[in-house]
């Protein structure tokens, strides 16, 4: 019973992180909303993200942008 609990309060925890691609903004550079938490992210990822398709944040595989001048 105890098992049943943590899975289901772990599929509640991790549920909150699907976001949905709002738009492309240019070539792999997307829009993203999570409409429970009115979140908003700017992602730019070589994968290719479909519009209107919900995404779990996490399994994303981010550009790291930081170290580009």
């Amino acid at each position: 019973m105890n098992k049943l609990y943590l899975i289901l309060i772990s599929t509640l925890f991790l549920s909150c992180s699907n976001y949905q691609v709002v738009s492309e903004v240019r070539i792999h550079m997307y829009h993203l909303h999570n409409p429970k938490t009115n979140d908003v992210e700017i992602v730019i990822t070589k994968d290719s993200l479909e519009i209107g398709k919900f995404y779990n944040i996490k399994t994303i595989k981010r550009i790291n942008t930081e170290n580009i001048k």
